[in-house]
């Protein structure tokens, strides 16, 4: 859900092709005031932020406002160094796409607004598992305001216009018109000297197993170079696909690729695919056919798991 929203505010200057699903990726700004820990967080002085990371009510605000804004710098200041050791801050910033200027100070006054409370929140010793409510500014809702979040158009505005638009969410923010979002989040924290981190667990890498579907092929034998991979986001990766025609006549086949969950599908790339259009095979003839695929960077945090499946069809 949070994933969703921030695709909403993800520019053209940045913007790839996406599927939106699932969760987690952009904001920043200031804190303060907890009305408990298990209350509505609402920050705004600097005091709070340099306190944040001693409270984890704090640090997953600051962490969601950072994300929201698409400030990761300010998010990573905050990841837990485990995190850190897979993926270094050029690399990050620059695979999640990241606001400047004056789009990045528009995100970051309606991240002010952010809320958070716990639902659920589960302690082990320098670890906790929170399960949080959020409501954010509705981006697609803001959108006419922030002229459709097109990055080029809000960085040229002439410093009247800014203000025009910064006075004009303090004003929603005062009066309550301010439209909002409202979802839930799952994230944990780990603790690094005293201080409370978010634990992204980046070295898990994200599994994708292979399979194939041969019921529409049986006169194919088929076989896969590997059956699954654990890859990184940003990462390239090749499978090889060795097709037997089993038959004594000319045979030509599609092969499709299904990926699953299909609301993730455009953040698989096919870089270079030696059968993205139908092959044929001679008659009891052998072939080894290869894919090179790229996981996007973008991918959401959380995501685990990706199924590819290949789909041969004969061809008439």
């Amino acid at each position: 859900m949070m994933e969703t929203i921030r695709n909403k505010m993800r520019s053209e200057e940045y913007a790839v092709p996406l599927i939106a699903g699932l969760r987690t990726c952009t904001l920043q700004a200031a804190i303060i005031l907890i009305v408990s820990l298990f209350g509505n967080c609402t920050m705004t002085s600097t005091a709070a932020q340099a306190q944040a990371p001693r409270d984890p009510a704090l640090v997953l605000q600051t962490y969601l406002r950072a994300t929201y804004a698409r400030d990761f710098v300010e998010a990573y200041r905050i990841i837990s160094t485990a995190d850190r050791n897979v993926r270094d801050l050029n690399r990050y910033v620059q695979q999640r796409g990241p606001f400047a200027g004056f789009t990045l100070e528009a995100a970051k006054k309606l991240s002010e607004s952010i809320q958070i409370k716990f639902i659920e929140r589960k302690d082990t010793p320098n670890r906790m598992q929170a399960v949080i409510n959020y409501k954010v500014p509705d981006p697609s809702k803001l959108s006419p305001l922030l002229l459709n979040w097109d990055a080029r158009r809000l960085n040229s505005l002439v410093p009247d216009e800014r203000k025009r638009i910064l006075d004009t969410i303090d004003k929603k923010k005062h009066d309550g018109s301010l439209e909002m979002s409202e979802g839930e989040e799952k994230l944990e924290l780990v603790r690094e000297n005293d201080e409370w981190r978010i634990f992204l667990n980046w070295a898990a890498g994200v599994k994708i197993p292979f399979r194939m579907d041969l019921s529409k092929s049986a006169d194919l034998e088929v076989s896969l170079s590997k059956n699954e991979i654990v890859t990184q986001p940003g990462e390239l990766f090749e499978i090889i696909l060795t097709i037997k025609n089993r038959t004594n006549q000319p045979i030509t086949a599609r092969i499709g690729h299904v990926v699953e969950p299909n609301n993730l599908a455009d953040y698989l790339d096919f870089v270079q695919c030696g059968f993205l259009l139908p092959v044929t095979l001679g008659p009891a003839s052998e072939e080894q056919f290869s894919g090179t695929y790229l996981l996007r960077g973008s991918l959401p945090e959380g995501v685990r798991q990706l199924n590819l499946t290949y789909d041969f069809r004969l061809l008439k």
